[in-house]
């Protein structure tokens, strides 16, 4: 697998500053960005982002009236293009001024995301904030633990897991929250995290024990399993890991779909 590694951004702030910290990570040190103009975006953002990137890499700005939607599938489309092997995966800074999950559902990376999954060789990785800063803070972590759900051995979980073995890590697990009826070697040790309160609760109590360490970032790798009669359609648990860690602090959330 090689992973190409494409950032789109609405504003240089901190949820940008952790996007780009991240696809440097996961993509070997290099990425492309995108950036299309409009309205509520950052009016700024390609001097600065120059300033802060130190051009490695430009950011391409699409000028106002642009679909973002078709530039970021556009873009999509010519990495991929680079071979059957590539996968890319799409950054998504998001950065909320408060936990809204109504608000984050009128957006249009919420849109932008559920367009995503159906495409082919595509992982979609969420990187949020919640601040009111509107600046880069000059903080990035500088560890990457990646940990895969694995609910049972079945092929949209090994996809996941040859994704995450593909993107770099410094600690790279997989965890199954609850019981564990099955043996199958993963490839990856397999932490099991009992659930004595319901499934977010137990994720959350997880993943906060990891991200104590305020220089430790965790990418929760995550099997999508879409229905090919009706390819938008998620699983009740999938959404569910979703809300409860779309606001968490240092906490990424990497979407691999696979389709029944």
């Amino acid at each position: 697998m090689r992973n190409r590694v494409l950032v789109y951004a609405e504003a240089l702030d901190v949820a940008a500053e952790g996007a780009v910290w991240y696809a440097r990570r996961v993509g070997g040190g290099t990425f492309h960005a995108l950036h299309v103009a409009g309205p509520k975006t950052d009016a700024g953002i390609h001097a600065r982002w120059f300033d802060f990137t130190g051009g490695e890499p430009i950011l391409d700005v699409r000028p106002a009236g642009a679909d973002p939607q078709q530039a970021v599938l556009g873009e999509v489309a010519r990495l991929r293009a680079e071979g059957d092997d590539v996968v890319v995966t799409v950054v998504l800074p998001e950065q909320f001024q408060k936990r809204s999950l109504l608000a984050a559902a009128q957006r249009a990376q919420f849109r932008l995301k559920l367009r995503l999954l159906v495409e082919p060789r595509v992982v979609v990785a969420d990187v949020p904030a919640v601040t009111s800063e509107r600046r880069p803070e000059g903080r990035v972590p500088e560890r990457l633990i990646v940990r895969v759900l694995t609910g049972e051995p079945d092929e949209a979980t090994r996809r996941a897991i040859d994704y995450a073995q593909g993107i770099g890590a410094d600690d790279l697990r997989a965890v199954h929250l609850g019981e564990r009826d099955w043996k199958d070697d993963l490839g990856l040790p397999i932490d099991d995290a009992l659930l004595p309160g319901g499934l977010t609760e137990s994720l959350l109590a997880y993943v906060r024990a990891l991200t104590a360490d305020p220089d430790t970032a965790v990418n929760i790798v995550l099997p999508e399993r879409l229905h090919a009669n009706l390819p938008r359609l998620r699983g009740r648990q999938a959404m569910a890991v979703k809300r409860s860690l779309l606001f968490e602090p240092h906490v990424i959330l990497s979407s691999v779909p696979h389709r029944d």
